[in-house]
């Protein structure tokens, strides 16, 4: 099972510096599931990356600080990645499977496995971190 979340503007330098994501919704999220990104950009959705999830850390796992901004945020934990792909050009979400999903939606959708397969193919060039 793969799953698309939502990327907002700020928290995209931590994404790709850090492979970690702050996330405020709560799937059945397992090791090594595929995680589709999504941002909104100025002629709609894009799928701007994807990566393998490598695991989640919980408000009770993290230091004081980093609890607090979560709490702040409405985020329940941090999402760390084995690899992510950013793809170098990001793949409309008119042009995939995901086309025609309420945009608000497309914050933990779970679709399946071929669907994902197919988005990233449609990337073409990525960068793999």
């Amino acid at each position: 099972m793969a799953f698309a979340v939502r990327v907002k503007e700020e928290q995209e330098r931590m994404l790709y510096t850090k492979r970690e994501l702050y996330v405020g919704i709560r799937r059945d999220w397992s090791r090594g599931a595929k995680i589709l990104l999504v941002k909104k950009g100025a002629s709609g959705d894009f799928v701007i990356a994807s990566g393998a999830l490598e695991k989640i850390v919980e408000l009770a796992a993290m230091g004081a600080g980093e609890r607090q901004l979560c709490l702040e945020n409405n985020w329940y934990g941090r999402m760390v990645f084995f690899t992510l792909a950013r793809f170098l050009k990001p793949v409309e979400v008119s042009r995939t499977a995901l086309a025609g999903k309420p945009p608000a939606l497309l914050n933990g959708l779970a679709l399946p496995d071929d669907e994902a397969v197919a988005i990233e193919g449609a990337a073409g060039s990525r960068i793999v971190t």
